[in-house]
Parts: C-alpha cells; sequence; structure tokens
C-alpha cells in the first residue's frame, strides 16, 4: 500500500474506521457479555443479602452488619456498569472497560474484607457470589484482550504522528522552495555583479581612473606592511593597556590604547615625538621583562622596535603622504571631467551587489542546514509510521514524500 504524504491524514482516519467496523461484532458481544454478568453479581448480592437475613440466629450483630455491608456496596458498584448504555465507539469501549476494571477491583475488595465474617453461616449464597465475580473478571480481562489486539489504541495514537508528519512534510516543502527562490535571487544578483563589473572594466581603461586604483592598491600594500611590522607589539601593549597602575613613565596610556584598538589609525595621529618616547620606554620594559613574555615574542617585539626606530614608521608616513597628495590631484581631474561621479556610482552599485550576494549565500547555506535537520527528522518519522502500520496491517506500507 502506498499513500501519498497529502493523503496520510484521511488513510489513517480510514483505516481506524475499518478496523473498528471489522471488531464491531466482537466488541458488542464482550459488551454485552460483561452487563449479562454484573446482573449475575447484582442477583448472586441479593440473594446473599436474603441469606443473611434468614441466618440471623447464627450470625453475631457485627458479622450480620459486615454482610449487609458487603451486598450493598457490591450492588452500589455493579449500578453505574448495568445502567450503561451501548458503546458505538471504540474510545467509549475504552473507558466502558477501564471503568469495568475499576468496578471489579472495588467489587474484589469489599468481598475480600467482609466475606470472612459471614461464610461459615452463607457459605453456598458467598460462594455463587464469588463465582459471579470471577465470571464477570474475566469477562472484562477478554474485553480487554480484544480491545487490545485490535490494535485500535496504536492507531489513534499514530493519527497525531501522521499529522505531525503530514505538517512537517508541508514545512520541509515549503523551505525547498525558500531556498530555490533564493538561489534564483542569488543567480539574478550574480547577473547583475557580472553587468556591472564589465562597466567598471570599460570604465578603468580611463588613464585617470587606471592612476587612481594603482594609488589605492599601492596605499593598501603600505598599510599592510605597516600593520604586520607592529602586530608584534600588540600583546606586550594589551598587557600594559590591561594593567591596574599607572602607565611606566614614558608610556601614554591614551596613546597605549589607541595603538591597541586602530593600529594604524593610532601611528597616524600620534607625532613622531610621541611614538619615539613609547617606543624607547617600551623596549626598557622588554629588556627587563616586565611584561613576561616568552622569548620568541620578546625578539619579535624587540626586531619590530628597532625597525620602527631605524625610520620605517617615517618612512611609511611619508609615502603615504605623497599617495593620498597624488590621490587628490587624480580626482581634482577626474572631477573635473564628470567621469569620477560616473565610475563612483558604478563601484558603489558593485559593493553593494557584491554585499548581497555574501548575505544571499550565507542565507541559503543556513536555510539548507535547516532543510537537511527537518529532512532527517521527516524520514525518521516516516520510516517509524511505516514500520508501525506494516506490524498493524501485515502488509507492506510506504509513504509517498
Amino acid at each position: 500500500m502506498e499513500v501519498p504524504i497529502q493523503s496520510l491524514s484521511d488513510k489513517m482516519h480510514e483505516i481506524i474506521a475499518d478496523r473498528e467496523r471489522s471488531y464491531r461484532g466482537q466488541f458488542s458481544s464482550h459488551e454485552k457479555r460483561i452487563l449479562r454478568l454484573v446482573g449475575s453479581v447484582e442477583r448472586a448480592a441479593r440473594n446473599l443479602r436474603e441469606a443473611i437475613g434468614r441466618a440471623w440466629g447464627t450470625l453475631t450483630k457485627p458479622a450480620e452488619q459486615h454482610g449487609i455491608r458487603l451486598t450493598e456496596q457490591v450492588l452500589d458498584a455493579c449500578r453505574s456498569l448495568a445502567a450503561s448504555k451501548s458503546h458505538v465507539s471504540y474510545d467509549e469501549l475504552r473507558k466502558f472497560q477501564e471503568s469495568s476494571v475499576q468496578t471489579i477491583r472495588t467489587i474484589v475488595k469489599t468481598y475480600n474484607k467482609y466475606v470472612p465474617s459471614i461464610i461459615r453461616a452463607v457459605k453456598s449464597e458467598s460462594s455463587a457470589l464469588e463465582d459471579s465475580i470471577t465470571a464477570l473478571s474475566q469477562s472484562v480481562t477478554e474485553l480487554g484482550q480484544v480491545l487490545e489486539s485490535s490494535n485500535l489504541r496504536e492507531l489513534h495514537f499514530m493519527v497525531d504522528d501522521a499529522d505531525r508528519l503530514v505538517q512537517n512534510a508541508r514545512e520541509l516543502n515549503l523551505k525547498t522552495n525558500e531556498i530555490q527562490q533564493m538561489k534564483e535571487t542569488s543567480m539574478r544578483l550574480q547577473v547583475q555583479e557580472e553587468r556591472l563589473r564589465n562597466d567598471l572594466s570599460s570604465l578603468s581603461h580611463d588613464q585617470a581612473i587606471k592612476e587612481l586604483n594603482h594609488i589605492e592598491e599601492e596605499a593598501r600594500q603600505r598599510e599592510a606592511e605597516i600593520l604586520a611590522l607592529l602586530e608584534p607589539l600588540l600583546k606586550p601593549l594589551r598587557k600594559i593597556d590591561r594593567a591596574n597602575e599607572k602607565a611606566q613613565e614614558g608610556l601614554s596610556r591614551a596613546i597605549v590604547s589607541k595603538i591597541v584598538e586602530n593600529p594604524l589609525g593610532a601611528v597616524l595621529e600620534t607625532s613622531a615625538g610621541e611614538m619615539r618616547d613609547l617606543l624607547i620606554s617600551l623596549h626598557q620594559l622588554l629588556e627587563r621583562d616586565e611584561l613576561l613574555l616568552d622569548q620568541r615574542r620578546k625578539r619579535k617585539a624587540a626586531d619590530a622596535i628597532q625597525a620602527l626606530q631605524a625610520g620605517r614608521l617615517d618612512r611609511f608616513k611619508e609615502d603615504l603622504g605623497i599617495l593620498e597628495a597624488n590621490k587628490r590631484e587624480v580626482l581634482r581631474l577626474l572631477k573635473g571631467s564628470g567621469l569620477y561621479d560616473q565610475w563612483l556610482s558604478v563601484h558603489s552599485q558593485s559593493n553593494d551587489i557584491r554585499t548581497e550576494i555574501t548575505q544571499c549565500k550565507n542565507h541559503i547555506a543556513e536555510m539548507e542546514s535547516q532543510e537537511a535537520r527537518l529532512r532527517a527528522s521527516l524520514l525518521g518519522d516516516k520510516e517509524r509510521v511505516e514500520s508501525a502500520l506494516r506490524k498493524i496491517l501485515n502488509q507492506q506500507v510506504s509513504i509517498r514524500i
């Protein structure tokens, strides 16, 4: 049997209805037998009460009271079941069976409590009541066995599992569609990026824009070089910045904090004299081993200080100043021709599109991870529902997603 996932809920209700119809005859037969046996217990209890009345001369007053309580409590326990209407559905019959079990327990407990006091005087009637209780108990047990063999309880539980499976399949389908739409969006963005890249390439053939790109690339290289040179100093400077005591002589806490937070910006803003004093003080701290660095880090920091003191930092500032001046001149020419605004607009659009593509790809990766987890959960639930149905129906079952 193959069931499309969209029809699973309806199919489950259909299976339950068919199963209830096929067991209806057995259910009804056992229910009627229980009600007949309830009547037998009631009759046996009344007979016992009459017998107790006849045996007043052979029973003590407490024994007679025990006998009356036994018959009254047995009759009270039977009344709710005796007045019960026919139970047409499985759920109603299950509740009836559970109620019958409770009634039997009450009757047996009452019988065992009081019968020892009266059994010698009314042995025949007590035995008849015991036999009728035993027969009722056996009949209730048999109804429970039939209810269990019908597997309707499992099928009713499986309705919730099937509904959840359908809902998860629907969510998976929505997630798959969302991923597909996002991929289509990503493809459209990549097409736009390619068009803008071509526009930039065409504009970049202009000599002034070539010069601007060259200047900016050279500036980035200089910045990368100075950052690499400053990197060995950052750990010792962080130690100083985090220290609770006042900064050591020759060290400005404000300058140290700026370099730790933004190395490139700080060295450009700090005067040559302040930088020289900081490097001297830092070198002295390293020599006195006050910063507790390992030998490798200490050596690298010392080499960096030596290179900076040898003029590397001054040359960097000088080179960057020249590049900035050249850039301003190129920009003046470009702005005068109107080409710069066009290039800047395309460049900005290209950056924006590239950012969108990155966000889109990250979103796709996140959704694909969610889809994988949802699919794995769905397949696990699908296998459990199929396995349970195969066992109950005794036939091959496949749920088509």
